[in-house]
């Protein structure tokens, strides 16, 4: 009995030890457990902390680099001759607050206005980038459409405008340069839709128009688009692959669309960027570099970011520009418009412009009478020519002022 009360003694003293001993490494493993998590915690804080730090210090650089360069672009770009001017204001067009810019060396210069593309994509706030070379020559005007840009905002956001509006809208500011500059007449420049509003207005008031340049020049804007995929078509790099299928249907289903409410922002946005890849040239700006220029423009303020930023949402932009749209894809053609001008005519055209097809362009200069008339094509260039090539394009207006005087 006793042997086997010392037996069952031993035994639970040893399974008592054993217990103990697990405790213990238990305990120890949680403690060491813990120590490693504290020195990991604090090693994920520190490094929480330096990647918050360098976020911090990226952010600064990157406003540092901007603030920099919007002042040095402030100072090459400043204007300080005695006749010179460098303007942003609002004149009123029937109670409407109409933003302009107006730069220029001497006002003695002639004037010219520039007529933004789009629609309703100003470009005011990058201009000296691309005009700071004919500053010398020229007063320039900038101004931002009836329902976009500056004048959108100064407007309570009304975004009501048409066709004929913007016609009367450029008249009243083609009058207010004659006013306030003493000129009989103004050079009427457009760019892609800004060519609509100048061609219309050219043939209306030639008596205000000393010369016409179409930059970009539309003729036709939808049939300009399916005009450029099917130049695509004929590259030789197209040939065989996906591509070449599925811009051919593009093609042919587009080209049954008839109105503006059957057309389809998919297929546009499809088309337009397949034909970009067999036409676009390498000296295209990209939308990056495009960017760029913009944040560092001294010119650029907070209601150019709200527009250019409003662009991006293609579906909303397209339904709050409705009219103007619809006017733009199906209301425009230049056929109906006489095929004599009675003002010289100048077109320029980017070599790898796809938005819009220039050998229309080219086509159609073939057919117009005018005191004089020349095309030039721009190489190494796209649909914003000034923006890719800026020194051939102020070239070639240098040129084209020659003539005209």
């Amino acid at each position: 009995m006793i042997d086997n009360f010392l037996y069952v003694w031993y035994d639970s003293f040893d399974k008592l030890i054993e217990k103990s001993d697990f405790e213990n490494k238990y305990l120890k493993f949680i403690r060491g457990f813990k120590r490693k998590y504290g020195i990991m915690k604090r090693k994920l804080k520190k490094i929480m902390l330096i990647v918050f730090i360098i976020i911090i210090a990226v952010i600064v650089l990157v406003a540092l680099s901007i603030l920099v360069s919007r002042l040095i672009n402030s100072n090459k770009n400043k204007i300080d001759t005695e006749t010179g001017i460098q303007e942003s204001t609002y004149i009123d067009i029937d109670g409407m607050k109409q933003y302009i810019q107006i730069r220029g060396e001497n006002t003695e210069n002639p004037v010219m206005i520039f007529i933004h593309g789009g629609p309703a994509s100003p470009m005011g706030y990058v201009s000296a980038y691309y005009q700071r070379e004919l500053e010398s020559q020229l007063t320039i005007i900038n101004y931002d459409q009836r329902g976009c840009g500056r004048t959108y905002y100064a407007n309570d956001c009304n975004s009501n405008s048409n066709i004929d509006l913007l016609v009367d809208d450029l008249n009243a500011i083609v009058e207010y340069a004659k006013e306030r500059f003493g000129k009989e007449n103004v050079i009427i420049a457009g760019h892609s839709w800004g060519t609509v509003i100048g061609s219309i207005y050219v043939q209306k008031h030639p008596e205000n128009v000393s010369c016409y340049i179409g930059i970009s020049q539309i003729t036709n804007l939808y049939e300009n688009k399916l005009n450029s995929a099917r130049m695509a078509l004929e590259k030789d790099k197209i040939k065989g692959t996906e591509d070449q299928q599925k811009l051919t249907e593009l093609i042919q289903r587009m080209s049954k669309v008839e109105k503006y409410d059957d057309m389809s922002l998919d297929d546009l946005s499809q088309l337009v960027s397949i034909t970009s890849k067999y036409i676009a040239c390498e000296g295209e700006m990209s939308g990056l570099s495009q960017m760029i220029t913009g944040i560092t423009s001294p010119d650029m303020n907070f209601d150019d970011i709200k527009w250019f930023l409003s662009q991006t949402d293609t579906e909303k932009f397209f339904a709050q520009n409705r009219e103007i749209m619809e006017y733009a894809f199906f209301g425009f053609d230049i056929d109906t418009l006489s095929t004599t001008y009675n003002v010289p005519v100048y077109y320029l055209a980017g070599e790898g412009d796809y938005a819009v097809c220039q050998k229309d362009t080219e086509a159609y200069y073939e057919s117009i009478k005018a005191p004089d008339k020349d095309f030039y094509w721009i190489e190494n260039a796209g649909h914003s020519m000034f923006m890719d090539n800026p020194k051939l394009y102020c070239d070639t207006i240098k040129n084209i002022l020659s003539k005209i005087k």
